[in-house]
């Protein structure tokens, strides 16, 4: 019955491990730490390079890292590139409200809705991503906001495009290969939105490119003047820190040792585990009585048949009994000790004498030995 009972358990853990697993993949969109798309990553991949360029090129460039999601009057351009983390409601609609008061937002993300962790904040701006049954390498300019360093073309490499979700779309194709839009852009309030279903031109590969530096320029001219650029690095994983009561409820790794632990104490209980050491039995904590060992040795001795071991133990105690308390040296003979303890204190010589030479006999019997015992209590 009990192997029964943790077969069934080491299923459910396996089970929930998996569920566990398929839900953190999806949350992080289908991505691997080294595809995210950050300013920190030197990779081909990352987007360390255009950090420093823009830098370099404007100044005023910040990451929106390691601190709460708000959007300050400050921050004029929001660079959102292909995040790993999913844009919760609350963050949408602060830059939705950002975007309308005359931010402006560059979104760039090469995966399909809904896996796309930046697909909530498409969807407020009545877009989406779609696969593509083919891979776009280029996109044709189509429109003269992106005029300003002139480009042609626009470096893509992806298999996903941009589409509208609204009867009425407000959005203007800015770069295209046919009838597929790569490049979208908005006025939305006093700001403005560019939208990008790749992220290759940001990228430190993409950027190499001539057309790719052109692009950033482009979106760099709609920057209101002395504004920051903002690269958003909170939806890679550079949140805050958080305490632990965050970290467990609200993070994958959280629930994963909340989950661990509640089954560990499950396994534990149904198998009738103590939390605590055992309380002994009264028979085996109470402690023996010190007449049970002498009577034990006494015992002992006498099945040995040890009577001259006992009188010769017994005569040293007594000599020890009787001079301890006068500093009588116990290396003396019995007749000289004798002597000296007589001249300290009153005792009878003769029967002290003789009790200490008879203790030595070798043919001591038990009543013998039980007699001299009696003699040698009354001398001392």
């Amino acid at each position: 019955m009990k192997l029964r009972l943790e077969l069934i358990l080491l299923i459910t853990l396996f089970a929930g491990l998996g569920l566990f697993a398929a839900y953190s993949a999806e949350q992080a969109g289908q991505r691997t730490p080294d595809a995210r798309v950050t300013s920190f990553s030197s990779n081909d991949n990352g987007a360390l390079a255009l950090y420093r360029w823009l830098t370099r090129v404007y100044g005023q460039v910040d990451r929106l890292a390691y601190r709460p999601f708000v959007l300050t009057p400050n921050d004029g351009l929001l660079l959102v590139l292909g995040p790993s983390e999913r844009y919760q409601p609350a963050q949408v609609e602060a830059v939705v409200e950002w975007v309308k008061a005359g931010g402006v937002l560059v979104v760039a993300d090469n995966v399909p809705s809904p896996q796309s962790a930046v697909s909530p904040l498409l969807a407020a701006f009545d877009l989406k991503l779609i696969a593509s049954e083919r891979r776009i390498t280029t996109a044709a300019v189509l429109h003269p906001a992106l005029g300003a360093p002139p480009v042609a073309h626009v470096p893509a490499y992806t298999r996903v495009v941009l589409a509208v979700t609204s009867p009425l779309p407000a959005f203007a194709p800015l770069a295209a290969d046919g009838a597929t839009t790569i490049v979208a852009g908005q006025r939305f309030g006093d700001g403005y939105v560019f939208a990008l279903s790749s992220v290759y031109p940001f990228t430190n590969q993409g950027l190499r490119e001539p057309e790719s530096a052109a692009l950033a320029l482009n979106l760099l001219r709609w920057l209101p003047p002395g504004e920051r650029i903002v690269f958003d690095e909170f939806h890679h994983g550079f949140g805050p820190s958080t305490d632990l009561r965050s970290l467990l409820l609200s993070n994958p790794l959280g629930w994963a040792i909340l989950y661990s632990v509640a089954m560990v104490g499950l396994y534990i209980l149904t198998g009738s585990r103590r939390f605590a050491r055992p309380l002994p039995l009264r028979s085996e904590a109470t402690r023996r009585s010190s007449i049970e060992f002498i009577d034990s040795m006494a015992g002992m001795l006498r099945r040995a048949k040890q009577i001259s071991y006992a009188a010769e133990h017994y005569r040293h105690m007594l000599r020890r009994r009787l001079g301890q308390p006068y500093g009588i040296s116990l290396a003396l003979d019995d007749d000289a000790f004798v002597a000296e303890l007589a001249a300290i204190r009153p005792i009878d010589r003769a029967v002290l004498s003789r009790v200490l030479a008879e203790l030595r006999r070798a043919d001591l019997s038990e009543a013998e030995l039980l007699r001299l015992v009696a003699e040698a209590d009354r001398v001392g």
